[in-house]
């Protein structure tokens, strides 16, 4: 057959194509289980708050593994390789979590979706640097955006689905939906010839020591995880179930709160880094807002549980707004290039990565593990209502945590777009 360039780069922008509509489907997983559906799935498995707070955990502990694993893999097998095995893993753990019938079952499903699922974005960026060499930057967030609308698809719009069809019948049908992205990706990339195996990459932490022996990496790893993983410990755990059981919020309206500050973060991140780069590549002042607005969010949030003030729309406001300065890889990712040299400044994404989702898992299941130490005050359908003193000591404790990014944030350093390794 004749060799068509075309046809060659045709069939790359389809498997980039396929693989954007699993990555989509990850953030749904990611961001509904345990989140949009905590309630129901208590109800489905009669287990404790924290056995269900554990389902999102297992998730996040097996995608912040694979963040610094997949960099390895991708140099070694290539980006087809890499695809297929992460692509198969996340599809059958999606299927199998729709299907489970215990709780067990579903925490294996979680881990081997977490597994796949978190190999897929740094090999969608390998793909797409190859195919848009030139504008890259623009693909990755269109890229970037669509994964965020899974994150907002599932909460009011999965649960609009979960009404009429029922849970698993909805996750299975997700599940179906994902394997046939998975299985023509597949198909696609067996269409030509894979690369060969590059055997001198082997995999050795001792490769990512140098990037913990800069002081300001140790800074921006705690200011930037912790600000990410409180955020999206109430987005993808507890904040859905917060807002039901302390504000008396119904499912959908509650719902439709967490699409918003799904969309609110995705569009936040476009709107800093265009602000960056208009105010010459400034990082540090942005670091700065976000600390200021964690801290204040949680500490007003603290404030009105201890005065039993239970509105649900200045909790909205509030969630908003931490919403806004969540998302940060568009600042701390340049920040962290431009103060590491230029041959660490990989590993130290990859870091950055796996401590992002490392900080979700670590809250997500301290939230579920707070709650446990109290009695629930009440059921509604088989689900555990828990009251003031139960929300106000996870609350509590995640104030202390955004003390410590404000504290951090104003210990970033200041580049103005170029590498500073003073």
């Amino acid at each position: 057959m004749k060799y068509d360039p075309s046809m060659v780069r045709l069939r790359f922008l389809l498997i980039l194509i396929c693989g954007t509509a699993l990555y989509f489907f990850a953030n749904v997983q990611r961001v509904g289980i345990p989140g949009a559906v905590f309630d129901r799935l208590q109800q489905a498995y009669g287990c404790t708050a924290s056995g269900i707070a554990g389902l999102g955990a297992a998730f996040m502990f097996a995608y912040a593994l694979m963040q610094p694993l997949t960099g390895l893999l991708l140099d070694r097998f290539g980006s087809g390789r890499v695809l297929i095995g992460g692509g198969l893993l996340f599809v059958a753990g999606m299927l199998w979590f729709a299907r489970s019938g215990s709780l067990p079952a579903a925490y294996g499903a979680q881990i081997l979706g977490g597994l796949g699922a978190g190999s897929l974005y740094l090999t969608l960026v390998r793909e797409n640097i190859r195919l848009f060499r030139g504008n890259y930057n623009l693909t990755l967030a269109i890229i970037i955006l669509i994964g965020y609308s899974g994150g907002i698809a599932a909460n009011a719009p999965l649960l609009m689905v979960i009404r009429h069809c029922g849970l698993r019948t909805t996750l299975t049908g997700a599940g179906i939906l994902a394997g046939i992205f998975g299985l023509l990706a597949v198909l696609l990339i067996l269409r030509g010839r894979l690369p060969e195996e590059q055997k001198q990459h082997t995999f050795s932490p001792r490769e990512f020591v140098p990037v913990f022996r800069l002081d300001h990496n140790w800074k921006l790893y705690i200011f930037s995880a912790v600000n990410f993983g409180l955020f999206y410990a109430l987005q993808t755990v507890i904040g859905k179930k917060f807002m039901q059981d302390f504000c008396d919020l119904g499912e959908l309206p509650a719902g439709w709160l967490f699409s918003a500050t799904g969309a609110t973060a995705a569009v936040s991140g476009l709107v800093m880094a265009s602000a960056s780069h208009y105010f010459g590549n400034r990082r540090r002042i942005f670091c700065r807002i976000a600390g200021v607005s964690n801290f204040t969010v949680f500490t007003l949030i603290f404030a009105l549980i201890c005065c039993n003030v239970r509105s649900g729309l200045l909790f909205s406001i509030l969630l908003l707004m931490l919403s806004g300065t969540a998302s940060l890889s568009t600042i701390v990712i340049p920040l962290l290039r431009e103060t590491n040299p230029e041959m660490l400044s990989g590993r130290a994404v990859c870091m950055l990565n796996f401590s992002f989702y490392l900080a979700v898992a670590f809250f997500g299941n301290l939230a579920g593990q707070l709650l446990k130490l109290f009695h629930p005050v009440g059921n509604a359908a088989g689900a555990a209502i828990y009251g003031r003193s139960a929300w106000m000591t996870l609350f509590g404790v995640f104030l202390l945590g955004s003390l410590a990014v404000l504290y951090f944030s104003f210990q970033m350093k200041e580049t103005y777009g170029r590498r500073s390794l003073s």
